[in-house]
């Protein structure tokens, strides 16, 4: 197993990958990017959150006396959602931030998540001059001395703050964004699941505020239970939402959210206790605010189809970007558009947070349901119904630049008449289905994505997809 370098953090097994001396030499380039390359470091202020993992507190730590060591100010949150990490960023005038979390990957892992003063991940570019400057790339060596001639002396120590309103703030900028009143009328049940997560910090303060009565699940954080586990597995997909599921159908709750651990995806349970999957979140938060807004959409080439559907019933585009967080708040930016986020449960309103928020999600879903007066099952069933299947699988032991060429040779012959875009691994799209072979950003697995009105459909585009690694293999 190698450390991952991306757009998606600095990540690995802890202890094995991730070890002490290179989250200091991490943290060291990151400060020196700061103030060289990432919009400068004026104000000397960083804040730092973190997940339930249990390496979290000994992670974040190490950040936090590093930064006073380097003489900044550290704001600590302790346990935070990474939109809360990056809200905070700009609402506080820091530098930047780091949220401290692995996301979905299994309880061994952590990672950090860097963002600047805007409360926005670094770009690619951005990244590799951290990874340049601690020395990360294979067979590197650091371009700066900030891990050696960095430290403060004495007289130029920084300080440490820690802060317990972080949820509270957090809560209070989403609310000021939503019909709150409209909400509270309708006096909801709502069932929620942050899967032992940093989301239990922040998701029942915020529905407790909208008047909901809140039932939950999976509200004890992963690190204070045995062995560090978290109690259901860490992606909010419906294999994992049986015991979500089973609360909804018990309490008659009206809806049902999941989060992931470090709380940027959302995915919904349904008043009549089906997990609906991941990709309605973004479909259903975005009929919210189209209603009211009109703007363009971005999302990412691996989200569905039905964000084109909701585009077309609104009269509005919908632009594909490459797979990433960052990448689809930049086009958001770019185009001024006002709306967007990926088919994983992450939905971005970049006036209220530029990042994945679930936050967000809630507040607008359950707009959605209070202004509509319908169920989410009759909402679900007034979009087309498609199939999509996401599989993963090794990668083959060769150079990923070496495995994209092939990818972009493979897949025009194997889908002649088919679309193809190569501008993220490689993706074929023909009349209302496609499928997406992509290397991931976050784990050492190509993923397979592909989308067809039957599932049977979907599960054939995966094993043609899932050929193409076959072949490759040496």
């Amino acid at each position: 197993m190698a450390l991952m370098v991306s757009i998606s953090g600095i990540r690995g097994i802890v202890g094995q990958d991730l070890t002490p001396h290179l989250i200091l030499r991490t943290v060291c380039a990151f400060f020196h990017a700061l103030e060289t390359s990432v919009g400068g470091a004026s104000r000397r202020r960083v804040v730092v959150g973190r997940d339930t993992r249990r390496s979290g507190e000994f992670i974040e730590s190490l950040i936090a006396g590093s930064a006073m060591a380097l003489g900044y100010e550290t704001v600590s949150l302790g346990v935070a959602t990474t939109p809360t990490v990056l809200l905070l960023a700009k609402k506080l005038a820091c530098d930047g931030g780091i949220a401290v979390t692995a996301s979905h990957n299994p309880p061994e892992w952590n990672a950090m998540k860097f963002c600047d003063s805007r409360g926005l991940f670094l770009t690619d570019p951005q990244i590799r001059v951290i990874e340049a400057a601690a020395g990360l790339a294979t067979g590197g060596t650091r371009t700066c001395a900030a891990e050696d001639s960095g430290w403060k002396g004495f007289e130029s120590v920084g300080s440490a703050i820690a802060r317990d309103d972080a949820a509270y703030l957090h809560c209070e900028e989403v609310l000021r964004a939503i019909d709150r009143e409209s909400i509270k009328r309708r006096r909801f049940k709502v069932a929620i699941d942050p899967g032992g997560g940093a989301g239990a910090v922040v998701g029942r303060l915020f529905l407790e505020k909208l008047g909901c009565e809140v039932v939950g699940v999976n509200e004890v954080p992963a690190s204070q239970l045995p062995g560090g586990v978290f109690p259901r597995g860490t992606e909010p997909v419906p294999g994992n939402l049986g015991s979500l599921s089973d609360l909804v159908a018990r309490e008659g709750a009206d809806i049902g959210f999941a989060q992931d651990p470090d709380g940027d995806r959302l995915a919904i349970v349904s008043e009549s206790a089906k997990a609906i999957g991941e990709e309605y979140t973004l479909v259903l938060a975005g009929e919210a605010f189209l209603r009211k807004n009109r703007t363009d959409v971005a999302c990412n080439l691996s989200t569905s189809m039905m964000v084109d559907d909701l585009a077309e019933r609104h009269g509005v585009a919908a632009e594909r970007t490459r797979i990433g967080e960052i990448n689809v708040t930049s086009k958001l930016l770019e185009k001024k558009l006002l709306f967007g986020g990926e088919g994983n449960g992450g939905v971005i309103v970049p006036g209220i947070n530029p990042c994945r928020d679930s936050v967000v999600g809630m507040g607008l879903i359950l707009e959605l349901l209070a202004e509509s007066g319908m169920t989410v099952s009759g909402l679900v069933e007034s979009y087309p119904s498609y199939s999509m299947v996401k599989e993963k699988c090794r990668v083959p032991d060769m150079d990923r630049g070496v495995l994209h060429e092939k990818m972009l040779e493979w897949m025009p012959a194997r889908f002649p008449r088919w679309k193809v875009n190569g501008i993220d691994g490689v993706k074929a799209t023909g009349n209302r289905e496609w499928v997406h072979l992509r290397l991931s950003n976050t784990e050492p697995v190509m993923r397979i994505i592909a989308e067809a009105d039957t599932e049977s459909r979907a599960r054939e585009l995966a094993d043609i997809g899932r050929s193409f690694v076959e072949a490759v293999k040496p």
